[in-house]
């Protein structure tokens, strides 16, 4: 019996094991040994050759789906038997011949059903080109969401070469691409596969060399809730989760709280985020919990910002603040942000320099210079401490950075409790100001609870404004509790649901209930948003790596005489877990790159220019390449013509026959489905007298001039029952596509 054609010419058998063989090892190699790789490189290459002996034996595909089912089972129950005899092996052995079982047993059973459907049925081939693809996909799982840094190891040895992990993720995308090609190609000859992939490399390239230099660029959120149900600038709604876990998401998006449009804080828990890293240990520290996420599936932060230091500068309080805006406008419901608050940036020059209003005093502050490199977009610049002036500065890197600029700032030297004795609200304040600073809800609930946590102050200081304020710090931080796991949803005024409810919040509601509580004893007060760093984390360099879930929001009071004072609040209860360092391995290699060292401090001399590819080179490159092919190719087909056209001797004669089987070729009517050049003339008069004559010549029978001649009419008629039998627009394709086979 005459064994079945194959759906695969045995060259792509091969090719397709062998990336069947990569695709196993990319699933295992982290689950086993050096000898498991061996027993999963044997057990694919045996499903291979077993797959194409049941297709050649005419084997039945369902019995060959059970075949593999079967030695999946056998898989599953060897493993489990191996790990029910711990006594006979040490743990590490059992482990190890228990991952055998399993995964040879697995691999086997999908490698013999795929390659036994795909040799049967050319539409299940895009089965193996899924296996091919998925690896990749679980390589990078990590990545996913725009993580930059992950995977951590993979990431790291990009950076110490210099080149970005975004570019190789992507290059790694086309390149799985590019091997899924194969996994759907069937009987095709050798040559016209490598012309495709060669199509498909140009088109990589022309791609990744129009669409330029990737970056991380995730959609815009709210990390700390403050824009409730309203739009954002991305344009997406910020519509309120179903439980709290879900709404605690995207720390690595922008700090984009609020834009002076939106409703500021008002039903900050409907995105339920916390993104700070204010729960306290009592001493006034700030924990740095990492608490709020990117990944809802992922317990890992991302970089969102690098500050780089110029200047020695140690915040009394011991956390460095990054201010972005404040809020202070009470607008009947909420604390919304304020076109009165001239005194800070809340918005990125285009160009130059942007200015705020001096307020601070220089006396009681440090001059600070620092660089911010956003690593994501950011509507409202981030700057350390109480930000004076921003100026845009070159960007060392636009493929890492989305932005970067210089901050000049005043951070304060003295401890808060040294302004004991100074009164809060200016005698040249005007009224409307004034009332700006210390408009609060209509609710005699406010007063009355700040009445009476400051009577218990001594009466020397019982009419202190600091001493109010620090009184009623204290008593938030005793008595709150911070969790992100409650909400506090109230259309009128979420705060006090916080405040005279279960005082179980995060940074969000600490931060406008001690505003308002400090405004409804005559302080000015306002609530400002950003992020925080506990200076703890810190690693050794100059260098601060600004994680997403270290987004905040934290009190300012004014004090006669000093400016805004930072007046945060540190729960000394709380239920989140201890925070982790900063990695300071990444720390510094950021710091490195911000500072134009490519190699991330890596190398011997840090050089101010990167090894990159001249993408645009190579584009041309490839243009010209392609286009002196494609001349090549075109000038092939008229050589063809114009030799068969103009031959002139009985030895030429064979030129004319083949430019007319080249012309009926190019019209889409190939000669080799009739197995004889003279089966496919016989039924085209001047075709198959052309073809007799050539054949003549070719056997050695005497031919003359005359006989040349006679060719040459017959290549002219031959063109033209081409042309009769074939549409005029196969002729057009036919003459514009530049590979014709003859």
């Amino acid at each position: 019996m005459k064994s079945p054609e194959l759906k695969e010419s045995l060259w792509v058998q091969i090719l397709k094991t062998l990336l069947l063989v990569l695709s196993a090892l990319g699933y295992t190699w982290p689950h086993v040994g050096e000898v498991g790789h061996l027993v999963v490189v044997f057990a694919v290459i045996v499903a291979s050759i077993l797959a194409f002996t049941a297709a050649r034996a005419r084997v039945r595909a369902i019995w060959c789906v059970a075949i593999a089912f079967v030695m999946t089972c056998i898989g599953a129950l060897g493993s489990s038997l191996t790990l029910q005899t711990f006594g006979v092996y040490d743990v590490a052995s059992t482990i190890q011949v228990s991952r055998f079982w399993y995964f040879s047993a697995l691999i086997f059973g999908i490698v013999f059903m795929t390659r036994s459907l795909a040799l049967r049925w050319r539409t299940t081939q895009i089965l193996e080109a899924v296996l091919v693809i998925g690896t990749f996909v679980y390589l990078f799982f990590e990545h996913r969401d725009l993580n930059l840094t992950s995977p951590r190891n993979f990431a790291d040895l990009i950076y110490s070469r210099g080149f970005n992990p975004m570019d190789v993720y992507r290059w790694i995308g086309i390149g799985a691409a590019f091997l899924a090609i194969p996994m759907v190609f069937g009987r095709a000859k050798f040559g016209r596969v490598v012309y495709a992939m060669g199509c498909m490399a140009l088109l990589a390239l022309l791609l990744t060399s129009l669409i330029g230099t990737a970056r991380l660029n995730p959609s815009a959120v709210d990390p700390l809730g403050l824009r409730g149900d309203q739009k954002q600038d991305s344009g997406q709604n910020d519509e309120p989760d179903s439980d709290d876990e879900n709404d605690e998401n995207d720390e690595n998006d922008e700090n984009d709280e609020n834009d002076g449009s939106s409703g500021g804080n008002s039903d900050e828990d409907n995105s339920g985020q916390a993104g700070d890293n204010n729960s306290s240990n009592g001493n006034g520290k700030s924990n740095n919990n990492g608490n709020s996420n990117s990944n809802s599936n992922s317990d890992k932060p991302q970089p969102v910002a690098v500050a780089v230091f110029y200047d020695e500068y140690q915040p009394a309080s011991g956390v460095f603040y990054f201010r972005q805006n404040v809020l202070s406008e009470y607008d009947g419901n909420h604390l919304v942000a304020s076109t009165m608050d001239d005194d800070v940036i809340s918005s990125m020059p285009a160009t130059g320099n942007a200015q705020a209003v001096a307020i601070q005093n220089e006396d009681l502050h440090s001059k600070i210079s620092t660089s911010m490199f956003l690593m994501v977009e950011h509507s409202q610049p981030p700057q350390l401490a109480m930000g004076q002036r921003i100026f845009t500065i070159q960007n060392p890197d636009p493929s890492l950075f989305v932005a970067s600029y210089g901050v000049e700032s005043l951070g304060l030297t003295v401890d808060v409790q040294r302004f004991i004795g100074r009164r809060s609200i200016p005698k040249d304040w005007s009224e409307q100001k004034r009332d700006h600073y210390l408009k609060i809800p209509d609710d005699p609930r406010y007063r009355a609870l700040s009445d009476t946590i400051v009577r218990q102050i001594d009466p020397r200081f019982a009419e202190d404004d600091v001493v109010k304020a620090l009184y009623i710090k204290t008593w938030l931080e005793k008595n709150g509790f911070y969790t992100r796991k409650t909400r506090h949803i109230d259309d009128k005024d979420s705060t006090a649901s916080f405040l005279f409810g279960s005082l179980r919040g995060y940074c969000v509601h600490f931060a406008h209930s001690a505003a308002l509580l400090f405004r409804s004893q005559g302080i000015a007060a306002r609530v400002a948003i950003g992020y925080a760093f506990d200076n703890r984390m810190r690693g050794t360099n100059s260098a601060v790596l600004i994680m997403g879930n270290q987004a905040h929001a934290w009190p300012e009071i004014f004090i006669d005489g000093v400016g805004w004072v930072t007046l945060d609040i540190y729960p000394e209860n709380s239920d989140e877990p201890p925070s982790a360092f900063v990695d300071q391995d990444l720390e510094s290699l950021f710091g490195e790159l911000a500072r134009n060292d490519k190699s991330g401090g890596k190398a011997e001399q840090p050089r101010s220019e990167s090894i990159g590819i001249p993408w645009q080179t190579l584009a041309i490159f490839t243009l010209a390449l392609l286009g002196f092919a494609l001349l090549l190719c075109y000038s092939r087909k008229i050589v063809i013509i114009v030799l068969g056209r103009h031959c002139s001797t009985p030895n030429q004669i064979h030129r004319a026959a083949r430019a007319a089987i080249f012309v009926w070729s190019m019209y889409g009517h190939s000669w080799r489905a009739h197995l004889t050049l003279e089966a496919f003339a016989r039924n085209h008069d001047a075709t198959a007298r052309l073809v007799r004559l050539a054949t003549a010549s070719r056997l050695g029978a005497t031919l003359s001039d005359e006989d040349a001649r006679t060719a040459r009419a017959l290549l002219n008629d031959a063109m033209r029952e081409a042309s009769a039998e074939t549409p005029v627009w196969r002729r057009i394709l036919g003459w514009v596509n530049p590979f014709v086979r003859i």
